[in-house]
This record gives structure tokens, C-alpha cells and sequence, in this order.
């Protein structure tokens, strides 16, 4: 006989994808957005099973789960995770500065195996550009709703990345900054937004390095150094 899903099970999964999550966003390496995808899905199943919550309604979620299930159970995403540069010349205006590209040949093979309202959910909360399809916001809207939903009920999660997401929620609380993105880049000078995807993005471990000669860091946060 199966076990019952506890609250632990659950505290223990959303700690997990916290510390997922933030890997996701500093490794390079494409398996971390599979563990991210997956961990998401596991989030979802074990709060389902503890009949606490059931984000099947979520737009950002049912999009993941049609992801997730496609490189889980049918072929690889052959995503890439890249990064706004630091320094740029002309203005970009953007509300995140990463980007998990997945090829749109691979969106359309996804297409194929899954349900109109999966297909509906992915073209509402993934960013296309003429090659590539951008998951990263609906990954991050999706960790911003489970982080609401943690506070909500006073779920009690300790662990550094919970901690440092905490951070950014609080400091968008004290300048009225909103907890959700809409994605997308927008490039005021004119140039080309496909050519820029091309020409223009850094890795993750080039960003990682800038960043850490140009910005302290302290509990999530970053201020400029100076220079």
C-alpha cells in the first residue's frame, strides 16, 4: 500500500526546486532546466497527493508539464541557456536577464504530443522569436507563484535559495516593482531582435564572472561596486 504524501514530503520538494532553480540560472550545463522541469512536476504531484494544492489550472504550469513530458519521455529539448550581456552599447529593455532557448522545430515536435490546452498555455507564456522558443518566464512566473503560495500558508522552508527568492520578493514589496514578468526583449535603437539572439548573448559562466568583478553580493541581492 502507498505511502500518504505528508507535509514534509512536500516542504522537502519545494525546497528542491528552490535549490534547483537556482542552479538552473547559474550552470550552463542543459541538464539543469530537465531537473528544473522535473522538479516543478514533482512539486505539483506531491502537494496534489497531500490535497493541499493543484496548479493544473496554471498556464505557466500546464506549459512546463508538456515540456517536461517531452524530454522526460520522448526526445531531448536541446535547450540553451544564455544571458543578457552586462555591458552593452545600445539599451535593453528586458525584466529578466536570462534565457532558456529551446529550438522552434523542437516547441512544434512538442506540439505534436500534447493537448490543445497544452499547446494554448505554451504560446500564451513562452516568449518566440524566429528560431527559438524562450520557456525561462513561465519557469520563473511559476517559482514566484509557488513562493506566494508558501507564504500564503506558512509553509516553513529553510534553505539558503528559499531565502535569497525571499529577498527579491521583499525588495520589489519596498519599490512597487511587480512579482511577475511578461518576458521578451525589446531593443529601443532598432536593431534586430533576432539578429541580437544571434550576436549579442553571453554565457552563463562569462555573465557569472563580470558580475562578480563589477557586484557584492549578499543574501541574493547585488549592488555595484563602483568603479
Amino acid at each position: 500500500m502507498a505511502r500518504e504524501v505528508t507535509i514534509v514530503d512536500c516542504l522537502a520538494e519545494i525546497e528542491r526546486f528552490f535549490r534547483y532553480y537556482f542552479k538552473f540560472c547559474e550552470s550552463p550545463e542543459p541538464d539543469s532546466v530537465r531537473e528544473v522541469l522535473a522538479s516543478i512536476y514533482s512539486v505539483n504531484d506531491k502537494l496534489r497527493k497531500a490535497r493541499y494544492q493543484n496548479f493544473f489550472k496554471d498556464d505557466n504550469f500546464v506549459a512546463i508539464k508538456a515540456i517536461r513530458n517531452y524530454a522526460i519521455h520522448q526526445a531531448e529539448i536541446y535547450n540553451q541557456t544564455k544571458a543578457l550581456p552586462l555591458i552593452s552599447t545600445s539599451p535593453i529593455e528586458a525584466d529578466l536577464n536570462i534565457l532558456c532557448l529551446l529550438p522552434k522545430d523542437v516547441i512544434e515536435k512538442i506540439y505534436r504530443n500534447s493537448s490543445e490546452e497544452s499547446i494554448s498555455a505554451i504560446k500564451k507564456v513562452c516568449i518566440f522569436y524566429k528560431e527559438y522558443v524562450d520557456i525561462y518566464p513561465c519557469v520563473f512566473n511559476f517559482g514566484v507563484k509557488l513562493f506566494l503560495y508558501t507564504e500564503e500558508h506558512n509553509l516553513d522552508i529553510n534553505s539558503q535559495e528559499y531565502s535569497d527568492f525571499k529577498n527579491s520578493i521583499e525588495h520589489e514589496r519596498k519599490n512597487g516593482f511587480p512579482h511577475f514578468v511578461d518576458g521578451g526583449i525589446k531593443l529601443p535603437d532598432g536593431t534586430d531582435v533576432d539578429s541580437f539572439l544571434e550576436k549579442n548573448l553571453t554565457t552563463l559562466t562569462d555573465r557569472k564572472k563580470l558580475q562578480n568583478n563589477l557586484y557584492t553580493e549578499k543574501n541574493g541581492m547585488y549592488t555595484f561596486k563602483g568603479l
